[in-house]
């Protein structure tokens, strides 16, 4: 059963959540009021392209930027493997609450379990797997910019 389970990741359907990639990296280094105001805002518009309410993936993003900020403040290093840790429990914590709005809220019933492993677990891992290529585009992007903006860097 968990093999067959692990043959979602080559599906269309599950590919990594840039979005929260982003929400994450921004939890490092953002204080909490403005990350708070950003991720609601990030997740808003991410949730006005779908059919549920904007407002759930809202809820989703702000819990999952205040996850990803409290364990950023917990970790001493700066390292992939912290990366890693840190998106993914931040990412099953916003499929979970995806999951308890839609079952409890709208009355979609659907087995937790299934979803857990059939979307949420690969959706997850491969958005832990591929945050710290993404965290690294991120600071080398800030880095030249700060670079430029002090005239350190001319080009």
């Amino acid at each position: 059963m968990l093999a067959n389970n692990f043959n979602n990741f080559n599906k269309i359907g599950i590919f990594p959540n840039l979005s929260l990639i982003t929400l994450i990296y921004l939890s490092a280094y953002l204080d909490v009021y403005p990350g708070v105001i950003l991720s609601y805002l990030l997740f808003y518009i991410y949730g006005s392209m779908t059919a549920l309410n904007p407002a759930v993936f809202s809820l989703a993003g702000v819990v999952s930027y205040s996850v990803s900020y409290v364990l950023w403040r917990k970790v001493s290093t700066e390292n992939s493997m912290n990366e890693i840790l840190i998106t993914f429990f931040s990412s099953i914590i916003y499929y979970l609450i995806l999951f308890l709005i839609v079952f409890y809220s709208i009355g979609i019933h659907f087995n937790y379990l299934n979803f857990f492993l059939l979307y949420s677990l690969p959706a997850s891992i491969t958005t832990s797997l591929i945050s710290p290529l993404i965290f690294l585009v991120f600071k080398k992007i800030g880095y030249k910019i700060f670079l430029k903006r002090n005239k350190i860097i001319f080009d």
